[in-house]
């Protein structure tokens, strides 16, 4: 009796430290969500932004989110719908966060991962963001559903510039991509404009060797395609890609003209991109922002010329890190651009607005 005794306390001991084991493994992972990053931008320092990044990146931090796993049963992508029934309705925060049942679905900062299957890719899903609270909680109530039915593991990055500057959509995107790699290794780079949401549930979001458009075509265009370079709206990426066309232009501020310029870049590269077999979008109703066609051409005129340069090999200087919040349904990571900076660099290319 004694000697089963002992053995059965040894049993329980060990169970329980097995259980608090895990459960510290488990929570060391999503320790930094709740907790939001802040960053000094008393002025602009040439490169940090750049070196801070890489040596994150090769100093092999772990994850701010969960490991990804990509082991056991493939998850199954079954009952996808190819027309669902837009949400258009914008809720309040907390009531959208009731809704799409974020405490038990999502992980702070907008992360997913399927249960009980893995996800062939981990997915940086980024919405470039100014001014626009209407429209993202609209695509996000939309978005988190739909990725969720495709049993997708993602992340959804809102970057958002602050105000003073013109937007610069390009510039943010490019901010986007380094700040997700920053935090964490993902397959495919999806760059999701905030005013459009999927029409069907067989849109998905993986990426292969091509890139993938699929926002080909829009509610507000009949579903047609306007013109052959369309190349805007929705558009996914793996790295290698992504990183080879050197991201985005930086220099064009206001609506437009950065996807145009992008599509440019593939074609000089003789890279390939594939269109989603399901592209339609709702396109969200918002004010028009201001365009500035004679700058854009002037921009325009020698756009393969200084691809090399212009884009993710040419950030140093050009945007500060305000701070990052890991919020219930995304990462918002704030950020103020360097116009100044940017002005130099069109005069470098002999561009004078």
């Amino acid at each position: 009796m004694l000697i089963r005794h002992r053995f059965t306390c040894i049993l329980v001991v060990s169970t329980v430290v097995i259980i608090v084991v895990a459960v510290q493994r488990t929570t060391r992972g999503y320790k930094r969500h709740n907790t939001e990053e802040h960053v000094d931008i008393n002025q602009f320092s040439k490169g940090e932004n750049i070196l801070t990044l890489d040596s994150k990146r090769n100093s092999g931090q772990s994850c701010v989110y969960p490991a990804h796993e990509p082991g056991g049963a493939s998850c199954p992508q079954n009952h996808l719908r190819e027309k669902r029934r837009i949400l258009n309705e914008s809720l309040p925060w907390i009531e959208l966060e009731t809704t799409l049942n974020a405490s038990k679905t999502l992980l702070p900062g907008g992360y997913h991962q399927p249960l009980g299957c893995a996800s062939p890719q981990r997915l940086a899903i980024i919405i470039p963001y100014r001014d626009r609270e209407v429209n993202l909680k609209i695509l996000l109530n939309n978005l988190h559903r739909v990725l969720q039915k495709q049993q997708a593991e993602y992340v959804i990055f809102v970057v958002e510039q602050e105000n003073g500057t013109p937007f610069n959509r390009g510039l943010i995107k490019n901010i986007g991509y380094l700040e997700a790699k920053a935090r964490c290794h993902f397959d495919c780079f999806t760059f999701h404009d905030v005013d459009l949401v999927p029409e069907s549930e067989r849109n998905t979001y993986w990426c292969g060797t091509n890139a993938v458009h699929h926002a080909r075509k829009l509610d507000i265009w009949k579903y047609r395609v306007i013109y052959t370079y369309l190349f805007g709206g929705v558009i996914t990426f793996n790295e290698t890609f992504f990183s080879t066309v050197n991201g985005y232009s930086n220099l064009f501020f206001m609506w437009g003209a950065e996807d145009d310029d992008l599509f440019h870049r593939v074609r000089k590269k003789h890279l390939k991109f594939e269109v989603s077999k399901d592209p339609r979008y709702t396109a969200l109703k918002h004010n028009k922002e201001t365009r500035h066609p004679e700058e854009k051409i002037k921009i325009y005129t020698n756009s393969t010329q200084r691809m090399d340069t212009d884009g993710l090999s040419g950030m140093g200087r050009l945007y500060r890190v305000i701070s990052v919040d890991y919020k219930p349904l995304y990462t918002r990571i704030y950020v103020s651009i360097n116009q100044t900076e940017i002005y130099t660099q069109l005069r470098h290319h002999g561009i004078n607005l």
